[in-house]
């Protein structure tokens, strides 16, 4: 169940994948600010970032938190001429990469299969709300981060749904579970019997 109006989850999304473009081409001392800010003291390019789009400089904190996760899951180091691979891929919704932690050839192990992110903590983030939930966030995040093939992405809109409409937790069960589903099947159709 979403709670924000179309227009606004639009917007949302919108600043978002502006956000990752914008950090696709930001040296690598500006992304280390990036991921090492807090809402006391944005860096320097979250201002340069958050001072094209309304919807951002309307909700600082949380944008904040936003741009400091995008900031993890973007591969370090010196951007080359053209720019860092783009985060954003909406084909990879954010509940799959939870799934298989950014690795589109992930297969589960094991007898009883559990995402690189487990079911619990799929299901703790997504009971948390307020700061808890960012919390939660960024804590995938960072469990994703050394994970995340470079180039694969992630929907970056649904991240920062999942912070700014954190009651809409169907679009992340859904993909997480359809993900691990889907890679549990192909798996048991793959052994000899």
């Amino acid at each position: 169940m979403t709670t924000l109006p179309d227009p606004r989850r639009r917007a949302i999304a919108a600043a978002a994948i502006s956000a990752a473009r914008a950090m696709r081409h930001l040296s690598t001392g500006a992304m280390a600010e990036l991921r090492r800010m807090d809402a006391a003291n944005p860096a320097p390019a979250f201002w340069r970032i958050a001072a094209r789009s309304p919807v951002m400089m309307d909700d600082q904190a949380s944008w904040v938190t936003i741009l400091r996760i995008l900031a993890l899951l973007t591969p370090k180091g010196e951007p080359p001429p053209e720019g860092r691979p783009l985060l954003h891929n909406g084909a990879r919704p954010f509940g799959r990469v939870l799934c298989d932690g950014g690795d589109p050839g992930w297969q589960p192990q094991g007898d009883s299969p559990d995402g690189v992110v487990s079911e619990r903590r799929l299901v703790q983030l997504l009971a948390t709300r307020g700061p808890a939930r960012a919390v939660a966030l960024e804590r995938a995040a960072r469990m994703l981060a050394p994970r995340i093939q470079p180039g694969s992405g992630v929907d970056v809109a649904q991240i920062a749904l999942a912070l700014l409409d954190p009651d809409d937790t169907a679009t992340i069960a859904s993909a997480y579970f359809r993900r691990l589903d889907g890679a549990t099947r192909t798996a048991s159709e793959e052994t000899p019997e």
